[in-house]
């Protein structure tokens, strides 16, 4: 049964499925857990370079807009506070793709380091993605608020990639937890 769902981004749709009495057989593999872990790895990488295009579009029009608001017979982009602004959203959005970027190799290489990359990525992509959309809106003002910009819809969809997958805490949690265990196992190795 399929039934539909309303979210707070209504340019993606969402829907509730439900499997009752349907037939199914276990993942292969020695573990499942860890295939659904794995794939989780693989998901958040890829979300994670979503929410960074989300964010460098978010960045890019708060960018735009300072540039061409002026108050004061100047661009508000001018303004130290404007400038600041932006400054912060342009180091989170590279750190983010940054983190995307070895999200990605690891993914590639089927390195150890999965686990942490993905997470990393995931962790610093919704962070990038909440941090531009919530700071477009403000360079816009009372106009971020209107629908005469899409500000509002980058920003919705930035909170609910946010929330895809399980939430920053989440992935934050599993981030420590990998490290615990790699701490752990060089510690016994030596």
């Amino acid at each position: 049964m399929r039934e539909t769902v309303a979210t707070i981004d209504p340019s993606r749709s969402h829907a509730k499925l439900v499997f009752d009495q349907a037939p199914a057989e276990p993942l292969p593999g020695a573990d499942s857990a860890d295939e659904v872990r794995r794939l989780l790895d693989r998901a958040a990488i890829m979300m994670a370079f979503e929410q960074v295009g989300g964010a460098q579009a978010a960045l890019d029009m708060a960018r735009d807009y300072a540039l061409q608001r002026y108050a004061f017979g100047r661009p508000i982009g001018s303004f130290q506070a404007i400038k600041h602004k932006l400054a912060d959203i342009y180091v989170a959005v590279e750190l983010a793709r940054s983190n995307a970027y070895y999200g990605a190799w690891a993914l590639h290489s089927n390195a150890a380091e999965l686990p942490i990359a993905a997470s990393v990525a995931r962790v610093a992509a919704s962070d990038a993605g909440w941090l531009a959309t919530k700071e477009n809106i403000q360079t816009h003002g009372g106009m971020g608020f209107t629908w005469a910009f899409d500000c509002h819809l980058y920003y919705r969809r930035a909170k609910l990639l946010g929330m895809a997958l399980g939430g920053t805490r989440e992935w934050k949690h599993r981030l420590v937890d990998e490290l615990k265990q790699r701490n752990t196992t060089a510690l016994t190795a030596d």
